[in-house]
């Protein structure tokens, strides 16, 4: 499975999600390659789930993603919301 996060520029606060995810992941038990991009480039990171800032999830780029492969973070750095919304998301 291929998570990918983003934001607009692809350094900041999508590494800092993409930290988190990797983080939670591994608690969960859940393999995974979790990279992280700019918004222009996802589409071409062909992802099977996307998450992303709210701002972000709401962009062309990310609609075109699919909504079933986009999680949408209200608190980019909450661990717990992200557990959540993954858990949710893998069926665990």
């Amino acid at each position: 499975m291929k998570i990918v996060c983003a934001c607009g520029s692809g350094l900041g606060s999508s590494l800092m999600v993409s930290m988190r995810v990797k983080e939670v992941l591994a608690e969960l038990g859940v393999d995974a390659q979790v990279e992280h991009t700019d918004i222009s480039s996802l589409a071409f990171a062909n992802p099977d789930l996307c998450v992303l800032g709210k701002d972000v999830a709401m962009t062309p780029e990310a609609q075109r993603i699919g909504e079933d492969k986009v999680i949408s973070l209200d608190r980019i750095l909450d661990k717990e919301e992200i557990r959540e919304k993954l858990k949710a998301k893998l069926g665990l």
